[in-house]
């Protein structure tokens, strides 16, 4: 396949890439949408906007900041989708951010009076998690990229 006709293809099906950074982004955005939703987020009288008593599905604390910080990472993710290297680089960059979020969470900041974050354990490992996940996925699908369009 020449570079163009994979250049084309990877526009036309959006590539491995683009999907992940297109699931990341739609996964971002729906978590952020989620922790501001009374039912599905409990205790939803005590949201504060940094501190808070309130847990997405009774089990994560979220606050107004956190939601809406998830769901601009999810539209960042997506504005840069348009091209494979910048999808790349957004969903590795946001994956940083949310492992950075986890690990401040974990042991930085957890009995500072001037934290912005819930710094519960279960959030950290989320926040953890997510990061690893979306990290791990943003260097395969870009392996299989490389591998498949010879592109990126």
């Amino acid at each position: 396949m020449s570079a163009t006709a994979a250049i084309e293809a990877a526009r036309k099906d959006g590539g491995p890439v683009r999907r992940h950074a297109q699931f990341t982004s739609l996964f971002l955005m729906v978590l952020g949408v989620l922790g501001l939703i009374p039912g599905i987020t409990t205790n939803y009288d005590e949201m504060g906007l940094f501190r808070s008593g309130a847990e997405l599905f009774g089990v994560f604390t979220v606050c107004v900041l956190t939601s809406v910080l998830l769901f601009l990472y999810g539209i960042t993710v997506l504005v840069f989708s348009g091209s494979v290297r910048q999808a790349h680089k957004s969903v590795v960059l946001h994956a940083l951010l949310l492992i950075g979020m986890g690990i401040v969470g974990a042991g930085l900041v957890v009995n500072s009076p001037h934290r912005l974050l819930p710094t519960d354990p279960q959030s950290n490992w989320l926040y953890l998690a997510l990061g690893v996940f979306f990290l791990v996925g943003a260097n395969r699908s870009r392996a299989k990229e490389i591998k498949d369009n010879g592109i990126f």
